[in-house]
């Protein structure tokens, strides 16, 4: 009986000593832990959280402890991309505000010479009207795209002949094309091809990449749209000198523009918009470039 009693002792005496031990160690781990998250906020490194000796429960409060770490680090990430997004949209915008003003500015005060004669004069206006129409058109493509990315801008659903609606817009461009004295190759199937959707947005969509195209592009314009596998495939080309490989991936970036095209005072909102709205209808839209030819290639499914 009294070997029992003092191996029960024994027992209960190891267990509460390895009770204590386990407290200790349990306690210097979570210090450890409070050590390890201290330095990784201070020191703003990307190094997770370790055991410092394995413990099912303890491994599983660090993995969760790194996983909040993560989602932290991925939400500065965004929050740091996002400022940067924002700031030079602001420059963008500031400086496709302040050249057209400034030109039209000058041509203003030279106007106000009483000697210039009426051939310069008229000169002088139709700049100055033009400079006014390019401010007039970014605060357009400004109200729309803000529209469109707070999702303001309603959208139809409904049937479209999107071959006619191709074909007006077309026509819109026709002295365009006339004035850069080029004849663009044009392939519209003569059957009607519908598709869900909004005839204006669509229209917008084709009008923005004709602009660009017409803008940007030197030469041999080709729009064709192909039937395939229950989709439209509409491609927009064009030659071009202006653009690198390196634009592709940002060419529908808002405000997004090239050195080249820069000088030539574009938005860089058109083809964002396109995207976007044709997006929106559950279309694809990419950019791509093969040999001096710059391409827009959209697709949608057919009703």
């Amino acid at each position: 009986m009294e070997v029992s009693l003092i191996i029960l002792c024994i027992i209960l005496g190891a267990a509460a000593l390895f009770s204590i031990i386990h407290s200790l160690l349990l306690k210097r781990q979570i210090r450890d832990i409070i050590r390890q998250n201290h330095f990784i906020q201070n020191e703003d490194t990307n190094l997770p959280i370790t055991a410092a000796m394995p413990d099912k429960e303890v491994e599983a409060l660090i993995e969760s402890i790194n996983t909040l770490l993560e989602t932290h680090r991925q939400f500065e990430i965004r929050m740091t991309q996002a400022n940067r997004s924002f700031k030079n949209s602001i420059t963008s915008i500031s400086h496709d505000l302040r050249t057209p003003l400034t030109s039209a500015s000058g041509y203003i005060q030279m106007l106000q010479d009483f000697d210039l004669p009426e051939e310069t004069r008229a000169e002088y206006l139709e700049i100055v009207q033009q400079r006014i129409q390019a401010v007039r058109k970014l605060l357009d493509q400004l109200f729309e795209f803000a529209r469109i990315e707070a999702d303001e801008l309603v959208l139809a659903e409904e049937p479209v002949n999107l071959g006619n609606v191709l074909r007006d817009t077309l026509a819109l461009f026709y002295n365009d094309f006339c004035s850069q004295d080029s004849e663009p190759e044009i392939q519209i199937p003569d059957d009607p091809f519908i598709v869900t959707g909004d005839a204006d947005a669509f229209k917008r969509i084709f009008s923005n990449i004709l602009s660009n195209a017409l803008t940007h592009g030197e030469g041999h314009f080709s729009i064709k749209a192909v039937l395939a596998d229950c989709a439209v495939n509409i491609t927009f080309e064009n030659s071009t000198h202006s653009i690198i490989p390196d634009d592709l991936p940002c060419i529908f970036d808002r405000f997004y523009t090239t050195d080249v095209s820069r000088s030539r005072k574009t938005t860089g909102l058109g083809l964002s918009i396109a995207k976007r709205l044709a997006t929106r209808m559950g279309g694809s839209i990419s950019a791509s470039l093969d040999n001096d030819v710059f391409g827009i290639h959209l697709q949608f499914s057919l009703k």
